[in-house]
């Protein structure tokens, strides 16, 4: 049997340390997979379903998304219509930092998914031409317009919140950033000082205000992130149960069951769903002109 579902990493595909890459692509089927990097995907042309973490919507000219290295998904194209899209790379640092300019203070992150982005195609455009024939100049410009998508984006999403910006505090603000960054590295092997530090807060007064902010505590935020993760993969991948207590973060697999069947009542095992090899080809992303995965 083929792969069940496959991880791609900045470094398989080329992409520059630090930097961006840019890729303009003709999709069919990419297979059940996620990455080590934040993925954002602007649709130029046909018709496909996009399947995230078990959740499906359509996909056509001017839908976008952008994938977060949490996120598992699956692209399938129209056969009689493919998608042809842009797709950019972006390492973890680079991204959060544009975010961090790029939204007001405290403001969470929208959903990432819209279907009315035409109006950033140019930049996209832009963006694909300075990264893959640089110029003086380039990564400055290429930053630049790597900001004005994401604000764009940020704006189309369904919940995005219109109005006056709220004046929160430089406390709120930290443990907003916190949060987000534990949502999207999970399955990482962090630790509750490690997250205090990056809010710049002592980790006795972070797990307090942790605590306050989400209602629970840090460790028990951590766990049902990674097993609601492990719930989407039991459910829409072939994965073997201790191939997903590891994809999930979790060290052991018999630690992974205990927390599993404590949260959902059964044992991983039996939130097994049968599902066919054909649904889990897996396909590594290519440079325009070529097949591949978004």
């Amino acid at each position: 049997m083929l792969p069940p579902v496959d991880r791609y990493t900045a470094a398989s595909l080329d992409a520059p340390s630090g930097r961006l890459l840019a890729l303009r692509q003709e999709v069919v089927d990419t297979g059940v997979h996620w990455h080590d990097f934040y993925e954002l995907v602007f649709v130029v042309s046909g018709t496909a379903t996009h399947t995230v973490g078990g959740t499906t919507r359509s996909l056509s000219r001017g839908s976008a998304f952008m994938l977060t290295p949490a996120d598992f998904h699956r692209v399938v194209a129209d056969p009689h219509d493919p998608l042809v899209c842009h797709n950019i790379v972006i390492q973890p640092t680079t991204l959060e930092a544009c975010l961090a300019e790029a939204l007001p203070a405290g403001q969470p992150w929208p959903s990432w998914v819209t279907d009315d982005l035409v109006v950033a195609e140019a930049d996209f455009e832009r963006l694909w031409r300075e990264t893959n024939q640089p110029r003086w100049g380039s990564p400055v410009l290429a930053g630049s317009l790597l900001r004005c998508i994401l604000v764009e984006f940020a704006r189309r999403c369904p919940d995005a919140t219109p109005g006056t910006i709220p004046r929160v505090s430089a406390t709120d603000t930290a443990l907003a950033a916190a949060v987000t960054y534990l949502e999207h590295h999970f399955r990482e092997p962090l630790t509750l000082a490690e997250v205090a530090a990056r809010a710049h807060l002592s980790a006795n007064y972070f797990s307090e205000c942790f605590t306050s902010l989400v209602g629970v505590s840090f460790q028990s935020y951590l766990q049902r992130l990674r097993l609601r993760f492990a719930e989407s993969l039991l459910t829409s991948t072939t994965l073997s149960v201790t191939e997903v207590a590891a994809a999930a973060g979790f060290n052991t697999p018999s630690h992974f069951g205990r927390a599993y069947r404590k949260w959902y009542g059964v044992a991983p095992s039996h939130t097994r769903s049968p599902v066919r090899a054909s649904s889990v080809v897996a396909a590594r992303p290519r440079r325009e002109g070529t097949r591949g995965a978004a």
